[in-house]
This record gives C-alpha cells, sequence and structure tokens, in this order.
C-alpha cells in the first residue's frame, strides 16, 4: 500500500525562463491536493519522468504538456487519471509507443473535454468524459459570509483593448496583418450590452496570468483566489478555472465565450460549454446569451442561478478521488 502523495506544480527552468504562471494551474492542483491527507512530494508537471523519491499516488489532472519528450512519469508514479486535457499543439509528440502502453496500463483515462477523450480512443485506449476536478472544490471551499464584490477575471481575453496591444507592438503588427486590430472595442461592446454601468464602475478586474512564482506561493495565491470566488456575489470570466470553481462552490459565474481564435484554446472546451451560463460572441462582437435574468441589464441587484448539469460530474470526481487517496 502506498502512503505517500504527491501534487503537481509548476516549478523549473521551463517556466522561469516564460517568467509567468497561469493561476488556474495551481487551482487545478488546490482541487487534487484536498483528498489527500499529507503532501509527501511536490512535483513539477513537465518533469515527473525524473522523480527518483520513495512511491507516491498522484492524481494526475492537467493540460499534458509543455514539454511532451518527457512523458510518461516515472514508475515512482502511481497515477489517477482524471481530467486531463492532451492539447492539439503537442498531440503529435506525447503519443509514443511508451505512453501509449503508460495510459493503457492505467485505464480508464478521465478527460476533461470531448476533444482528449476521443483522440485517447483513437489511439485504443479507454478513456471516458470525467468533466474537470475543479467541480470538486466545493469540498474545500464554502459559500459563506457573501459578499457584494463583482469580480470580472479575464474577460476575452484574447480580444486585446487597444492600450493593451499598444504595449504589445509585435502581436498589434501581427493582428493589422490578419484583419484583427480592430477587435480591441469587441470586449467593451459586449460588456456595454448586457451589464449596466453601476457595476461595471464598481467590479474588480483581475487576471490569472501571474509574473512567475514558487510553487508555495502559487498554492498560498490560489488558496486566497478560490476564497474570494466563493464570497463574490457575481463572477464573469472567460477563463475555465475560474467559472468551473465557481460552479462547485455555488457562486453566480457567466462565463463569456469568445475572442478564442487559436487551436490551444478551442480544442480544451467541448463537453465544459453546456455547464455555463454563456455570453456567446461571434466575430464581429455580435452576441447571444443562454439563459435570463431580469430587466434590460445585469445590475448590482440582479439575480443570477447557475445551471445544475456540473453536479453528478463532481459527485462522481470527489467519489473516485477519495477511493483512490484511501486505497
Amino acid at each position: 500500500m502506498i502512503d505517500k502523495y504527491g501534487v503537481l506544480t509548476y516549478e523549473s527552468d521551463i517556466y522561469v525562463k516564460r517568467d509567468w504562471i497561469n493561476l488556474g494551474d495551481y487551482v487545478q492542483s488546490t482541487a487534487a491536493k484536498q483528498f489527500f491527507p499529507t503532501v509527501d512530494a511536490f512535483i513539477p508537471r513537465d518533469h515527473m519522468n525524473a522523480y527518483s523519491g520513495d512511491p507516491v499516488k498522484m492524481i494526475m489532472n492537467a493540460w499534458y504538456m509543455d514539454l511532451p519528450e518527457n512523458f510518461p512519469p516515472s514508475p515512482e508514479v502511481n497515477p489517477l487519471y482524471v481530467s486531463i486535457h492532451i492539447n492539439s499543439t503537442i498531440a503529435e509528440k506525447i503519443f509514443t509507443p511508451a505512453s501509449i502502453e503508460h495510459f493503457k496500463k492505467f485505464a480508464p483515462i478521465g478527460c476533461r473535454d470531448f476533444y482528449t477523450r476521443d483522440m485517447l480512443r483513437s489511439k485504443g485506449i479507454d478513456a471516458y468524459y470525467s468533466g474537470c476536478m475543479t467541480l470538486t472544490l466545493g469540498e474545500t471551499y464554502k459559500r459563506e459570509n457573501v459578499t457584494d464584490d463583482v469580480y470580472f477575471i479575464d474577460v476575452m481575453y484574447d480580444s486585446m483593448s487597444l492600450p493593451e496591444l499598444i504595449k504589445q507592438p509585435l502581436r498589434f503588427g501581427k493582428r493589422i496583418l490578419n484583419g484583427r486590430a480592430f477587435e480591441f472595442s469587441h470586449r467593451k461592446k459586449v460588456l456595454s450590452k448586457y451589464f449596466d454601468q453601476e457595476l461595471l464602475s464598481k467590479a474588480k478586474f483581475e487576471t490569472q496570468i501571474l509574473p512567475y512564482i514558487s510553487a508555495k506561493e502559487g498554492f498560498k495565491l490560489a488558496d486566497d483566489f478560490l476564497k474570494r470566488l466563493a464570497t463574490a456575489k457575481l463572477v464573469v470570466t472567460s477563463r475555465i478555472h475560474t467559472a468551473l470553481p465557481c460552479l462547485a462552490m455555488g457562486t453566480p459565474v457567466i462565463f463569456v465565450n469568445g475572442g478564442f481564435k487559436n487551436k490551444v484554446d478551442n480544442c480544451r472546451f467541448d463537453g465544459l460549454f453546456d455547464f455555463f451560463n454563456r455570453i456567446d460572441v461571434g466575430d464581429n462582437a455580435d452576441s447571444t446569451i443562454n439563459f435570463e435574468f431580469r430587466g434590460e441589464k445585469i445590475g448590482l441587484r440582479t439575480e443570477v442561478t447557475n445551471k445544475d448539469i456540473h453536479v453528478s460530474y463532481g459527485q462522481e470526481l470527489i467519489a473516485k478521488c477519495k477511493s483512490f487517496a484511501q486505497e
């Protein structure tokens, strides 16, 4: 019986050189961490193959991966594969004979999206749709002491405003060439259509993208972030690892589905979109919604009720992870 536990982190030279992290990665690791009585090893996702400590159990929910040549993980890692995503950008590199054999050994593989499930099945690997591990975060983070705080977190983050584009001249030039330069007004157009000015003026605007930090700092910031989400009046976001924890905790959330123009993003969402109250945005910032609210626009006194499609997936993940931790 293995009685030591590992958790994925994002500490290594590749992340130091890149000099930024997505806090959503530590939100995902926090979701896994909550099921273990202790954490005996913090193991960088892209260097799991180099781990040589005592055997550990690990819940392997993650995006796979920036260095696909470093997969599969060390034999000292006993994995539970749930909520994994294999991105289209590295699909051809990760599926080596050794990796396929590894996945088959630990199948069935729980996938965060239909794209990953279908790709694994095409390789002869038993796979199923599990939903995302962040749907379990209501186990730890309770909706108590609700505030009047409204958060807009990375809304339409790929449809950059003019000040944002000016700070990135190479990207601005590329967008002029590909015809996307005038998207800088899209975000403002969408927000002003659905949210009244009082709410927009009082809302807090944040980002999940942060300068590189250590794992210790990452887990601390993720914990603070989740506590804020749990007490928020409303959250509006285009980040799945903000929106899904809100669903798990019962915080009203609206997912703005717009501005995603690359294959890195688009392959990640199939299977998750139906969980959300959504604002769906087209190429010209034309938009529709899939939920109802009272009044002409959403304001500070508007009641937004989440859907409940996600609930059974969260419950199944909780049961599976508790069983794995206790085996």
